[in-house]
């Protein structure tokens, strides 16, 4: 029988839960991959979720009522609900010696399970908000939750992370020592036809977004920093994936919701990608976006810093600036041969960084080296 990885994902459907099931599989061939969806034995114990219910109420009822939390949102951050997880985990786990280390997709809950190494993804912290934009208003979970979201980190052997910001939220607001923190980025999590950039045509002024939370991503700065600058550029458009509101503007096309397909051509005729998000934990667009060889402009935020450098593969703008933004998009829609440069640096990148692969590679480094320590200590002993 072979040695196993028990990997824990709240839900199996969204594209990162199938990007991450593959990395594993494909990063370590020589183990067995038992897979476990939470919320599909979260949701089949009745009694579970009739307590979680009454435990939002008690821990989350005001900022409900008063608007300020949606109840999706907290029934997944109750202390009632994480220290259930954690004991399911241990009855999941525990014990069994074929079981050679833990793998958990986000930090939400703590999977470890005691004698076992277990690692942890995310892509965020819950006091990364903080780090955000005044613009943006945060509301905090309670005290209580976030207290247990630090054992998370606490309890794991190694936490691995999308972008050097979460890293540094990790060290220095949950005090986690350096060498336990280790950046590996992520890549694409549809299956996007990649760009030959020696073929790509950057003669067009096209701009395309790529998002659904329209104001969290800066929808609405956007369009009116291209209100600015389409007098200039009349021959400019601006294509916004995502919403459809339903109104029509001079070199606008909303077009909501598309296929894979769709997006692909979307990408390919593209020359400029722009989401000016107020607020990202990563933001999986921009990476497409690379990997279609488009230059980009994001805000200075999140994890957007390790994807942009101005004057390199793009412009990085502060949240809210819609004249910086507006500057920016005109800077690049007046030089052709700037788009191909950056979008080529982004290109080149995307190959470097931002690829399973890759993520692969670091992550079996680390767990190999973590896993020999451990092994080390046990035989010391």
């Amino acid at each position: 029988m072979r040695d196993k990885i028990l990997h824990f994902r709240i839900w199996p459907n969204p594209p990162i839960s199938r990007s991450v099931e593959k990395l594993l599989r494909d990063a370590f061939p020589e183990y067995a991959l038992d897979v476990i969806d939470l919320w599909e034995l979260i949701k089949r114990d009745k009694g579970l979720l009739i307590g979680n219910a009454l435990a939002v109420m008690r821990e989350y009822g005001l900022d409900i009522l008063l608007g300020r939390l949606a109840f999706k949102a907290a029934f997944f951050r109750t202390v009632y609900l994480f220290e259930r997880v954690r004991r399911l985990a241990e009855r999941i786990g525990g014990g069994r010696e074929d079981v050679v280390f833990t793998f958990q997709l986000q930090s939400i809950f703590d999977t470890h399970i005691e004698k076992l190494p277990n690692f942890v993804y995310t892509d965020h912290t819950h006091l990364a908000n903080l780090l955000y934009s005044p613009l943006m208003k945060v509301n905090l979970y309670s005290a209580e939750w976030i207290s247990r979201e630090k054992t998370i980190y606490n309890n794991a052997e190694r936490v691995f992370t999308r972008s050097s910001n979460i890293s540094r939220s990790l060290i220095e607001q949950y005090g986690l020592a350096a060498v336990k923190v280790r950046c590996v980025y992520a890549g694409p999590n549809t299956p996007l036809e990649e760009s030959d950039p020696g073929k790509k045509d950057y003669s067009a002024k096209h701009i395309l977004f790529v998002g659904l939370d329209w104001e969290r991503k800066g929808g609405p700065d956007l369009l009116e920093a291209f209100r600015v600058i389409y007098p200039k550029h009349p021959d400019a458009r601006l294509t916004i994936v995502g919403p459809h509101f339903g109104f029509s503007l001079p070199g606008v096309t909303m077009l909501g919701k598309v296929s894979v397909e769709e997006l692909n051509h979307l990408y390919r005729q593209a020359t400029i990608f722009c989401m000016p998000s107020r607020s990202e934990p990563f933001g999986i667009v921009f990476v497409e976006a690379m990997t279609h060889a488009l230059p980009v402009v994001a805000a200075r935020i999140g994890a957007l810093p390790d994807m942009v450098e101005n004057g390199k593969n793009g412009c990085l703008i502060e949240p809210g600036d819609i004249s910086g933004l507006a500057a920016a998009l005109d800077e690049l829609l007046a030089d052709t041969k700037k788009r191909a440069r950056f979008g080529k640096a982004s290109w080149r990148l995307a190959r470097e960084r931002y690829n399973w692969q890759s993520v692969g590679v670091l992550m079996r480094e680390t767990i190999e080296e973590s896993l020999a320590g451990t092994n080390h200590a046990s035989s010391t002993h």
